[in-house]
């Protein structure tokens, strides 16, 4: 049975009281925490930075991700940011007034636009109540292969951390099961799961 991903999330299961331009809004552990991640995505079109490509970025929250693109000099990329928190959304419009922000869940995204690149980073990693995560990441990896026009790119949790690093409101995803369902699209996908001890890249491409 299908699992309906409109009903996963709400605004209010990622209140946010006060938006501080941080790694803290979106609740990363570090700066380095997340940049490093942002470092793994950019693998998906290290060789396509030169002309234009556009870019959705699946739980964009305060675009986090755009920042560290043009801190890299990817002046190339279209950026358009996605999320369900509002105030992110508002945020960061005012941050990046060229680029486009859709307060929308991924599943709520009614388009005939493809991108292409899509990319999700910590998008999955927070346990949402009373859903299946593996029938919900299913989903979502078939949504943003659908969306894109030539790769994608997204880390998850492994459950391979170590149980002493392991938290009680997160989901640890099992990379062979994941890539699994990652080749029902295509065999063209690289697995990064050297640069932390709790988190794994995936980019597949088209």
């Amino acid at each position: 049975m299908e699992y309906d991903c409109n009903k996963a999330f709400t605004e209010a299961f990622y209140k946010v009281d006060k938006i501080t331009n941080t790694y803290k809004d979106v609740q990363w552990g570090s700066d380095e925490s997340q940049k490093i991640r942002f470092h793994y995505l950019n693998k998906l079109f290290k060789s396509d930075n030169k002309e234009r490509a556009s870019l959705l970025d699946v739980g964009c929250g305060i675009a986090h991700y755009y920042d560290f693109l043009l801190d890299g000099k990817f002046t190339n990329i279209q950026y358009t940011g996605l999320d369900i928190q509002k105030s992110f959304i508002e945020y960061a419009s005012e941050k990046h007034r060229n680029s486009i922000f859709i307060n929308k869940s991924l599943f709520e995204l009614e388009t005939d636009k493809k991108y292409d690149y899509v990319v999700a980073s910590g998008t999955f990693n927070v346990t949402l109540p009373n859903v299946n995560m593996y029938q919900y990441i299913k989903q979502c990896i078939d949504k943003m292969y659908d969306l894109c026009n030539k790769g994608i790119a997204f880390n998850l949790l492994s459950s391979n951390t170590p149980k002493e690093y392991m938290g009680d409101k997160e989901t640890y995803f099992n990379p062979i099961e994941i890539l699994k369902l990652c080749f029902e699209h295509t065999n063209k996908i690289d697995l990064y799961h050297s640069y932390k001890i709790n988190d794994f890249t995936i980019i597949i491409f088209k």
